[in-house]
């Protein structure tokens, strides 16, 4: 039988466009062994670890992959000031650190292993690693930038691509990343998806799924079912009230909303919270994944903004296309 840790799941898309939403729906279920934090595998971890010996390798996870279990509302240390709310004091670090350790010793064939020894000590420490266990989930917004790593670390991973109407999305964004302009947000908005829709295509429906936030939020039930059957496991009741760690989750809405269960009250936001050259800006950079993904553009028209606004859309589009084109 395979080996749990090579039966990851990766959930990947752009920042606040409902990754952590999936998270809070699969963290509870009975199957999945789900993270509760984001580990930026791929983006910090593993640059760090270039070169380094096995014991240095050790002390990074501890510095970046199961420090997050240092946290605490009362006594909160350094790295968790950005997230006061977060509190996992009833899950000792020491024995995580201790598990992780015996599981690397076990096996280490790549760095990615690493990885799966954090997801599985999370497991063991928490009581959610049993039997029943399928796979394990990480979470990280821009996970899709590193698919031809991750298959060829973990051949039987799976990756389901959050992706949400790009107007919507920076709406959301930007009141996170104020300094972020239309242009910058469409730009990357359009590489993390054009990503997901050619790995689709590359590596096929059954091993990366995409899925549109509006689908899941109108139609929840409908949609689990659909992933449940994607991830091979059995729908289950818990998936219908998101949850971190297992306590209530009530969503990150930059909007400070909170829900009990799955929402689609922040749909169509755009419409009161863009200006009108933001909204053409993202529509004209990014058409060609908005068409395919069934997004209807607005009535507002390039030529209705001012020249000079009209030639640097214009502009950033070709620069972008001839970028896809001479790199791929």
């Amino acid at each position: 039988m395979t080996d749990l840790r090579d039966r990851p799941i990766f959930i990947c898309g752009h920042p606040k466009s409902g990754t952590s939403l999936l998270r809070g729906v699969l963290d509870s279920h009975p199957q999945i062994i789900t993270y509760p934090e984001e580990t930026v595998f791929f983006r910090r971890y593993l640059p760090k670890a270039q070169g380094k010996s096995l014991e240095e390798k050790l002390a990074l996870s501890d510095q970046f992959l199961t420090h997050i279990f240092e946290w605490n509302a009362t006594n909160p240390p350094e790295h968790q000031k950005n997230y006061p709310g977060r509190d996992y004091s009833d899950i000792p670090v020491a024995e995580v650190r201790a598990e992780l350790r015996r599981l690397v010793a076990e096996r280490f064939n790549h760095d990615g292993d690493m990885l799966s020894a954090a997801m599985l000590a999370f497991g063991k420490v928490t009581g959610k690693w049993t039997d029943a266990s399928l796979r394990w989930v990480e979470k990280t917004p821009f996970n899709e930038h590193f698919v031809g790593q991750i298959f060829a670390w973990w051949p039987e991973a799976l990756c389901i691509h959050v992706v949400r109407d790009p107007r919507d999305n920076f709406a959301s964004y930007r009141r996170k990343q104020e300094h972020w302009t239309a242009r910058q947000f469409a730009a990357s908005w359009r590489r993390s998806t054009r990503e997901g829709l050619n790995h689709q295509k590359r590596y096929g429906a059954d091993r990366y799924m995409l899925i549109r936030y509006e689908d899941f939020t109108s139609a929840p039930a409908e949609m689990i079912q659909r992933l449940c059957a994607f991830m091979g496991i059995s729908a289950d009741e818990s998936m219908l009230r998101p949850t971190r760690g297992g306590k209530s989750w009530q969503g990150n809405s930059m909007f400070s909303e909170k829900f009990e269960s799955i929402s689609s009250a922040p749909v169509g936001r755009w419409k009161e919270s863009l200006f009108p050259d933001e909204t053409v800006t993202i529509e004209v950079i990014d058409r060609p994944q908005m068409d395919a993904l069934r997004y209807e553009r607005s009535d507002s028209k390039l030529g209705d903004l001012p020249f000079a606004s009209r030639l640097k859309v214009i502009q950033n589009s070709i620069l972008i296309t001839l970028k896809e084109t001479i790199y791929g």
